[in-house]
């Protein structure tokens, strides 16, 4: 009969762990601590645009892998915003 070991390691990520990935995490963790420092300083329409380009768009990007770099498309409408 086979004997069970206890296995010690890591329990095993759920996401890829490789470089890419682990790039995606990184930059979606500092868009939102850099997001977390300055929205106290935003006036509202920014601070939401803002909130829905990393809850919306990195956090799809990181998720789905599909681009190969982080959707802007959103940031460009801040300049909009900015004039108005």
């Amino acid at each position: 009969m086979p004997s069970i070991e206890k296995d010690d390691g890591d329990m095993p990520s759920i996401e890829k762990d490789d470089g890419e990935m682990s790039y995606r995490r990184g930059f979606e963790h500092g868009a939102l601590e850099t997001f977390h420092a300055v929205e106290r300083f935003l006036d509202p329409a920014m601070r939401e645009a803002v909130r829905a380009w990393i809850e919306q768009d990195i956090h799809g990007w990181r998720l789905k892998a599909i681009l190969g770099h982080p959707p802007t498309w959103r940031l460009v409408n801040l300049s909009v915003l900015k004039s108005n």
